[in-house]
């Protein structure tokens, strides 16, 4: 019985001193930072980090190094804030290593993820200009055409129209 009223007293003391030092603010009440928002934020640096080290194999001309770098970051962060970023980071390593096929499914995602930005329909022309390039005319039309039909941006789709006006002069002087 006189345990009880010890550990019974001892309780009190120690809720006592705790609301004193959550009152003061010396201890919180509830964390700052919950772990779920600790483990998001280490998540960014390690894909901050992963992405900075793609740039370095790009600036240095390691291209196939700068991809698998890119890869792997598409892979294993995905939704993180730089992902146009190495998208772009990306499509720079293909144009750099002849990966025109590489270079228009990466543009086409880009555009995909990201429909109504001006970037990402600078993205779905590219992809259009790489389907020029490796000779499927037929696919680099449907884009085109989608720019001018479907598009806000003038300037964009001026240059699909220009795209579209070339692709046709060269057909025509193939056809003779």
């Amino acid at each position: 019985m006189r345990q009880n009223s010890i550990i019974r007293q001892l309780g009190n003391k120690v809720f006592f001193t705790l609301g004193i030092l959550i009152s003061a603010g010396i201890v919180p009440l509830a964390a700052d930072r919950s772990v779920s928002q600790i483990f998001a934020e280490e998540r960014t640096k390690q894909g901050d980090l992963l992405f900075k080290k793609a740039k370095e194999f790009l600036e240095d001309r390691n291209h196939y190094q700068s991809v698998e770098s890119c890869k792997s970051f598409l892979i294993l962060y995905p939704g993180h804030p730089r992902t146009r970023e190495v998208r772009k980071a990306l499509s720079s390593n293909y144009r750099m290593t002849g990966d025109i096929l590489a270079l228009a499914e990466n543009e086409l995602k880009i555009y995909k993820e990201y429909p109504n930005t001006e970037e990402g329909l600078e993205s779905y022309l590219i992809s259009g200009k790489a389907y020029v390039r490796m000779g499927r005319e037929d696919k680099a039309y449907q884009i085109f055409q989608d720019i001018i039909k479907n598009t806000y941006s003038s300037k964009i789709a001026q240059e699909a129209e220009l795209e579209l006006t070339q692709m046709e002069i060269l057909g025509e002087s193939k056809n003779k």
